[in-house]
């Protein structure tokens, strides 16, 4: 087993700029309308390669971490242009939660066994280091993003949420976003609709359709989420949010903010938790889908059927 030199440790950080510049190349050039799963074959075989580096070579651990965040880029560039229709999504969870499975990095350095653990504990694999910190700050610059891409990102980030991919420090980019987009505890005014908060309501849309039974289970916990950080309040406040700007007169804006309510609205029965506002929601629409099946004449009828009001939950 040999060290890498000082002069191999420098080229290789040379690679690894060049090898980003050449996939934001490819990013750029892709047709949006492909899907990206032509991505993943180069994403596994940068991982395989960490494993090598760090058994084979003994590389210090910050030639390991570089090569993670090298990692974490392609991923994160990747999701940004796969469109919700698009499985490659999934695919990256998987391949994520595949090498996650793999347990920590080791190698054995003249006799001694060691790990891949990085400067604040995390071990490369098992807690997949540095993720949930370049999620967040991918995150924390998506002002130069396309609204498309950010809902793409929305999508995978709820699905990393989902799957626990990432751990709490994933889970932070979850609610970084919900609250960039409903700042302040205090209750917004249909009339009153920042511009910001146009913009990220189809984000935040996305990301609750994927992880929205996880982040109330956050909030439902004795320990609620990282930090604290999660509460029914919080909870409460997000939903209302969505339910006041369902009023909007923006009837586009209406429309998002009801499929963001739609997505909360049922998640406290479905998991068994007592949500304040769902029963009487609920029984009011299953009383109005019993009035339109009494005078429809029809065998059955559902939610398709009907018109109903976020205001119900009050």
């Amino acid at each position: 087993m040999s060290q890498r030199s000082p002069s191999q440790v420098c080229h290789h950080a040379d690679f690894l700029r060049q090898c980003a510049a050449d996939l934001d190349a490819e990013i750029n050039a892709h047709p949006p309308e492909e899907s990206t799963k032509e991505f993943l074959i180069t994403i596994k075989s940068f991982m395989i390669a960490l494993n090598g580096s760090f058994s084979q070579h003994h590389d210090p651990i910050t030639f390991v971490e570089a090569d993670l965040h090298h990692i974490w880029h392609m991923v994160l560039e990747v999701a940004k242009i796969t469109g919700l229709e698009d499985t490659t999504h999934d695919s990256l969870i998987l391949l994520l939660l595949y090498f996650k499975e793999l347990g920590t990095l080791g190698g054995n350095i003249e006799g001694v066994d060691e790990e891949a653990v990085i400067a604040d504990g995390g071990r490369a694999w098992t807690d997949l280091p540095y993720f949930g910190a370049d999620l967040l700050a991918a995150w924390k610059e998506s002002a130069g993003m396309t609204a498309k891409h950010r809902i793409n990102l929305a999508a995978f980030t709820g699905k990393c949420v989902a799957h626990g991919v990432g751990g709490t420090d994933t889970v932070l980019s979850a609610l970084w976003l919900l609250e960039e987009a409903f700042r302040g505890d205090g209750e917004l005014a249909a009339s009153e609709i920042a511009v910001d908060l146009v913009e990220l309501l189809p984000v935040c849309t996305a990301l609750l359709q994927n992880c929205c039974h996880k982040l109330l289970k956050l909030c439902n916990s004795s320990d609620q989420g990282p930090a604290g950080e999660f509460s029914m309040g919080r909870w409460l406040s997000w939903r209302r949010q969505f339910q006041v700007l369902s009023q909007s007169e923006d009837r586009a804006l209406a429309q998002e903010a009801k499929c963001g309510f739609d997505s909360m609205i049922n998640c406290g029965r479905e998991m068994g938790y007592i949500v304040e506002g769902e029963e009487r929601y609920w029984a009011k629409v299953m009383g109005l889908l019993a009035d339109v099946l009494k005078r429809s004449g029809k065998e059955s009828v559902g939610l398709e059927d009907i018109v109903a009001d976020p205001s119900w939950a009050d």
